[in-house]
């Protein structure tokens, strides 16, 4: 080996440099991963409640009108039944 690394904890030092610089690579690699995955859950769940929005107005709309209207048919009729 050359000059630098003679005893052993020169070794041990230049492998745990090597080791924490990998890891730090590795963590960063991972957020960024993370962070595009955040970034495509935040966009279905923004898609979801837009539909949930369009079904609630389209569908659910006319459905409480539709049993309103049976509400007040039904008062009526038994109104007129007594």
């Amino acid at each position: 080996m050359s000059e630098i690394y003679n005893t052993s904890t020169d070794i041990l030092y230049l492998i745990l440099t090597i080791v924490i610089a990998l890891l730090g690579i590795m963590l960063i690699m991972a957020a960024y991963h993370l962070v595009k995955i955040l970034r495509n859950v935040n966009k279905v769940s923004q898609k979801a409640s837009d539909t949930m929005d369009l079904l609630n107005h389209y569908l659910w709309q006319p459905i409480k009108i539709a049993l309103m209207a049976f509400d007040k048919i039904k008062h009526f009729t038994k109104k007129k039944s007594d």
